[in-house]
């Protein structure tokens, strides 16, 4: 039986710069280009208890860059163990209406990016601190992830400490698959430190 439903929504702005960004930009010198990529993120969720302990919630997150828009529906089941250590599973679909934006890997030509999503989120909080673990694996079948693969994994830690009711500061530390090609061509690992915060209304 369903307790109550819970609607969320939420909107995220997101640019990747050069190492020249703050220094100006130059059209014609790449190294200067600072701003390489704009994109926004808005995300609409129903959360629907299960019980005491369970949840589940289908939602929607639609991204918007200049070229492209990607639609990426998903579901979410989870719970939280009386030790107050909270577990997320998630399948999403990520489809995008750019119709030739990945490349086969035999060489054949270029397609659409319709992938599937799995996510796991491990967290606890410990007072005004929080800890959360987000390993992630994306899969289409004979299509390039960014990773000469068909696949590609993607491993997150978080910490956020809760300033009040209304702010809340995070930091995350991302291990990123084999997206990094050196002037060999040799591919390697990526990492990013991403800083945010959450603004509760």
């Amino acid at each position: 039986m369903y307790h109550h439903t819970l609607y969320l929504f939420s909107a995220e702005a997101a640019q990747i710069h050069n190492d020249g960004y703050f220094a100006g930009n130059d059209s014609d010198d790449p190294d200067k280009n600072g701003l390489k990529a704009a994109a926004q993120e808005f995300e609409a969720t129903y959360k629907f208890d299960l019980g005491e302990d369970w949840y589940w919630a289908p939602g929607l997150v639609m991204v918007t860059a200049p070229n492209w828009t990607e639609y990426r529906p998903y579901l979410k089941l989870g719970t939280t163990f009386d030790n107050g250590v909270s577990l997320t599973g998630s399948y999403r679909y990520n489809w995008s209406n750019d119709a030739n934006g990945k490349n086969y890997l035999d060489g054949s030509g270029t397609t659409r990016g319709a992938s599937n999503q799995f996510d796991l989120w491990i967290s606890k909080n410990f007072g005004d601190v929080g800890l959360m673990y987000n390993p992630r694996y994306r899969y289409q079948d004979g299509v390039d992830q960014g990773t000469g693969r068909d696949d590609y994994w993607e491993h997150t830690i978080m910490v956020n400490y809760k300033l009040n009711e209304t702010w809340m500061p995070y930091i995350e530390l991302v291990s990123v698959d084999e997206t990094y090609v050196d002037e060999q061509g040799n591919r390697e690992n990526d990492y990013a430190v991403r800083l945010g915060f959450v603004m509760n209304l």
